[in-house]
């Protein structure tokens, strides 16, 4: 009997756990886009970020994929010069044409899509969770270095 107690003990906290989706979607969304880090530069009016995040998607089959996506963020402020570390974006994709044009590596504007506030109750192809000023203009999937112009760099999507 002893034996039995014990093993119900160590039984239930497993049986009862709940399982966690780290990328669970919300309600319509197509996909993710967060970016942990991002590197901060000021040049005397010019204030931008760069840096790569991960946008998570699911395919047709259930899997999660993801693909990796340059980053870059900026506005025309007066500042100073200056190098910082800073915290990340997230932005969530609701529009089909937005979320393949992600995955197949094309340039985003934001000038040529709409995006809103998450607390904004406008209807929108991406809603920004954090990160994104509303003066601050952004593109998603910008070449990472020169030489990526010369080469034909395709992003990966990696699924599972």
């Amino acid at each position: 009997m002893k034996h039995y107690l014990w093993l119900l003990m160590l039984t239930c906290p497993v049986l009862l756990a709940e399982t966690v989706d780290i990328h669970d979607f919300p309600k319509g969304a197509l996909g993710i886009l967060s970016v942990a880090r991002l590197t901060q530069g000021s040049l005397l009016w010019m204030q931008g970020r760069v840096g790569e995040g991960s946008y998570t998607t699911a395919d047709s089959e259930g899997r999660h994929c993801t693909v990796k996506v340059p980053v870059v963020v900026g506005r025309v402020a007066n500042t100073g010069l200056g190098i910082d570390s800073v915290t990340g974006l997230s932005i969530i994709v609701m529009n089909q044409q937005l979320s393949d044009a992600l995955i197949k590596g094309e340039r985003i504007n934001s000038n040529e899509w709409h995006f809103a506030g998450v607390a904004e109750q406008l209807s929108a192809d991406g809603y920004i969770v954090k990160g994104i000023e509303a003066d601050e203009g952004f593109v998603l999937n910008s070449k990472r270095r020169w030489v990526s112009w010369l080469l034909d760099d395709k992003p990966a999507l990696n699924c599972r």
